[in-house]
């Protein structure tokens, strides 16, 4: 296997993403990209990643229009209540000069591509991220670079089926930062997707949101309760978890 392979991302919807770049030997021979980053434990003995900016990507998760549309099937308050948490993150993380990934969810409009995910729909419901509609566009309110890299993808996992591996490969990036929507869907399929491919994974406590959940005895399960149980689970051997201000801190900005 040659030791350099172009490789061209594309671009989605008229944005601009990372293109004709280069990926290292071993990812594009189907080998493991191995990250550097040695972790640290804390009094509490809980991990602690470094952060190298140079090497840290933050992955912004979902923030579409779709959750923050109150007449749309996929709408629920904590969107709004955790974007300035997200802003924050990533004017930061730029000023930083760390790297910022934009991942959105879509569907094909004859749903081809829905899968097992439709089997947990309401029946009846409106079909939601659905391609080329205006509530599949990242949110009006949301900071997105001049040039975002963005992946799409469609499952809750947003390495499965795209190219957000080999776009933080290429970009030598060891650290993932993840901030968006939902918290036990695509931020937790997320999480567990990237510290498996071995990058060391951070997830931003009041940078997520998803909505009011029912527990298996039928009783309401409010969101707040979901994020944190979420966290624990992830913070018990798949991630660090931090606050924005945490992160930036360690990005070596001072938190706004």
């Amino acid at each position: 296997c040659g030791s350099l392979v172009r490789s061209s991302i594309g671009s989605v919807l008229g944005l601009s993403l990372l293109a004709s770049a280069t990926l290292p030997a071993s990812v594009a021979c189907g080998e493991r990209w191995t990250p550097n980053v040695v972790s640290t434990r804390n009094l509490e003995d809980h991990v602690i990643y470094p952060l190298n900016p140079s090497t840290t990507a933050v992955l912004v998760i979902d923030v579409q229009e779709e959750y923050f549309d109150p007449e749309g099937p996929a709408y629920f308050p904590e969107s709004a209540q955790r974007l300035d948490a997200i802003n924050q993150l990533i004017a930061g993380a730029s000023t930083a000069g760390a790297h910022v990934v934009y991942v959105r969810h879509a569907h094909a409009p004859d749903g081809s591509d829905v899968g097992r995910m439709a089997d947990f729909d309401e029946e009846d419901a409106e079909d939601s991220f659905i391609e080329g509609t205006e509530r599949v566009a990242l949110h009006a309110g949301l900071v997105v670079a001049t040039e975002p890299i963005v992946i799409t993808k469609n499952r809750s996992d947003s390495f499965l089926g795209t190219d957000l591996f080999e776009t933080l490969a290429t970009m030598g990036v060891e650290a993932v930062v993840l901030v968006g929507y939902m918290t036990s869907f695509c931020i937790d399929a997320t999480a567990r997707g990237a510290q498996g491919r071995d990058f060391a994974t951070i997830v931003v406590a009041d940078a997520i949101g998803g909505p009011d959940l029912e527990r298996l005895d039928g009783s309401d399960y409010p969101s707040d309760d979901v994020r944190l149980d979420v966290l624990a689970a992830l913070g018990n051997g798949i991630a660090e978890i931090l606050e924005a201000d945490e992160v930036l801190d360690r990005l070596g900005v001072a938190a706004g």
